[in-house]
């Protein structure tokens, strides 16, 4: 018997029993063809023989539910960047792109990821726009004949998450039908349920939802688990508490980890591998973490030959010295090196498609731009104000408080917490300035392109004049982040795919990021990832209250609120 890879004196990782056994392993055609303990036997016999002297050969990683465009990467350069760190495997939902450049954005996202060494799958995003026309801009509003077409692109295996929630459960007819149209045509239909429970949640499940991802605690994850749902894990939701209440269940099958949102100056030091690390960390046992990160996913997503080391099953595999011991060894994908000391073995070299026609990034912009009056009004208002709760959330509450007018601009105090912040549609056909507290920031101002989900333009700062020249800042770049404040850019970060991605090495983006995030610190901003935090400030189906370039949107009611009820007194 030939094979065309021999592995010899492995400790190989049982995903299936939990459990290293030693033994050999015979790779034919880019699969597993034999598995076995033991010594190879006479006859074996291969093209090329590895001796790995006890490493252990686990299966590649598997993430199930994540964006590229949070990476703020290309397709290519995401590969390259996660490919030495063990993920073979991802399903990207492309909705950030999807809400910029509509149905050809997610195209080209789709054809961007075609050969490379990464597999690539796609969900269809069901969100664009996040919740609906009436309360946010975006390029294109997807309906069921948007996803009964993209559904026939290559490597589309699932509907993207269903982030309108009570949308789902109430008015939105246009969401029902496209969950409706990605039920019938059998795609995986993903979750995103942060405050649902009781008859509501067994309400959307009844949909076809198959998973959830937000922020959870074990009594969510116990209801969830026996509505028949796959719990994901991300970062924020690895602690020892939901790892003690995940252990205390009788079968944990469907408890999968997941990176959802990540960031360039995380991925120089790890992605999926980092979540693995951190789980095994607060207490769930090494084999189990690898399953929840392979096999499991892979059950998940229906990829019945990927996500063990097992007959028949893909050679996507990683060599390690030990469980964890991140980055791999060496990474093979297909039974072929890509990645060896967490390096890749040859870049990619293959080119991006040519971008389709979008909006180009709203400019440029003047002080008056950023009133809250355009009438110019004088005196004081009882303000409509979105606070974050603590520096490491995104959660918000609305606030009232007194605000005084002159000229229609914010008179801010030194010591009251407060700043504007502004949403400009791409195509500048509307726009709302409100008030945010808790940011921290003291002067100046930040801008960026990327303002989840719709990334219209978002600004955020102490001064309209330092808003005006952050946002001019951004519009110069084609897109971006750029901080100001005294009059200087202090710091930018250009990203010209769709205002949203760059194709610079990774290593190269997370320093850009690094820049503006030190600015960001420097103007006074105080949360533990300030530039994820500002942007999700646009994220109008985040708890409980957030900016869109029609207003501001209680996420829960799904209503548009004004931003103040202007209570002059002269």
């Amino acid at each position: 018997m030939k094979f065309d890879l021999l592995l010899a004196n492995a400790r190989i990782a049982d995903v299936f029993r939990y459990r290293l056994f030693e033994g050999w392993i015979g790779i034919r055609d880019g699969r597993f063809i034999a598995v076995e303990a033991g010594s190879a036997p006479r006859g074996i016999s291969a093209t090329d023989t590895r001796d790995l002297a006890g490493r252990i050969v686990m299966p590649g990683l598997i993430d199930s539910h994540l964006h590229i465009e949070s990476s703020l990467l290309t397709p290519r350069r995401f590969a390259e960047a996660v490919l030495p760190f063990g993920t073979t495997t991802i399903l990207s939902d492309p909705h950030e792109v999807g809400n910029v450049a509509g149905e050809e954005g997610v195209k080209w996202m789709i054809a961007a990821s075609q050969d490379l060494p990464l597999r690539i799958y796609h969900s269809i995003p069901s969100c664009v726009p996040a919740t609906s026309p009436e309360l946010e801009w975006t390029h294109d509003v997807f309906d069921a004949a948007t996803i009964r077409r993209l559904a026939r692109q290559p490597s589309v295996i699932a509907l993207g998450e269903v982030m309108d929630y009570r949308g789902l459960l109430g008015p939105n007819e246009r969401l029902r039908s496209i969950v409706a149209a990605a039920r019938e045509i059998k795609l995986l239909i993903e979750g995103h349920i942060p405050t649902l429970a009781g008859i509501e949640l067994s309400q959307y499940l009844a949909h076809g939802i198959s998973s959830d991802h937000t922020l959870t605690f074990g009594a969510k994850i116990q209801e969830q688990i026996s509505k028949g749902l796959a719990v994901m894990l991300q970062t924020k939701s690895v602690t020892p508490e939901n790892m003690a209440a995940v252990a205390a269940l009788p079968d944990r099958s469907q408890i999968i980890l997941i990176t959802d949102d990540i960031e360039p100056s995380l991925l120089v030091d790890g992605h999926l591998s980092r979540i693995v690390a951190l789980a095994i960390e607060c207490g769930m046992p090494p084999l189990e973490a690898i399953a929840a990160a392979s096999i499991r996913p892979a059950r998940y997503l229906g990829l019945r030959d990927h996500g063990a080391i097992a007959p028949g099953f893909l050679a996507d595999f990683l060599v390690m010295d030990e469980i964890a011991a991140f980055p791999p060894a060496a990474v093979f994908v297909n039974g072929q090196p890509m990645a060896r000391a967490g390096a890749m073995s040859a870049a990619i070299t293959r080119e991006n498609p040519a971008q389709p026609d979008y909006p180009p990034i709203p400019g440029s912009f003047a002080p008056g731009d950023f009133k809250l009056e355009s009438n110019g009004g004088d005196g004081f208002a009882q303000a409509q104000v979105v606070a974050l709760q603590n520096k490491h959330s995104t959660l918000t509450e609305l606030e009232q408080r007194a605000l005084r007018l002159q000229d229609g601009y914010a008179q801010f105090q030194a010591d009251d917490g407060l700043a504007l912040a502004a949403v400009i549609a791409r195509d500048e056909s509307s726009r709302t300035v409100g008030l945010i507290a808790n940011t921290g920031l003291r002067a100046g101002a930040w801008a960026s392109s990327v303002a989840h989900d719709c990334h219209n333009l978002l600004v955020i700062g102490r001064s309209p004049e330092a808003m005006a020249q952050a946002a001019n800042a951004v519009h110069a770049l084609g897109g971006g982040v750029a901080v100001a404040a005294h009059g200087d850019v202090l710091a930018s970060l250009r990203l010209p795919y769709f205002g949203l991605l760059s194709d610079e090495p990774a290593a190269a983006v997370a320093r850009g990021l690094a820049d503006v995030e030190e600015a960001m610190r420097h103007i006074g901003a105080q949360q533990t990832r300030p530039f994820l935090t500002f942007s999700i400030m646009s994220l109008s189906v985040s708890p409980y209250a957030k900016f869109t370039d029609k207003g501001v949107v209680d996420t829960e009611s799904r209503q548009l609120i004004r931003p103040f009820v202007r209570q002059t007194v002269r």
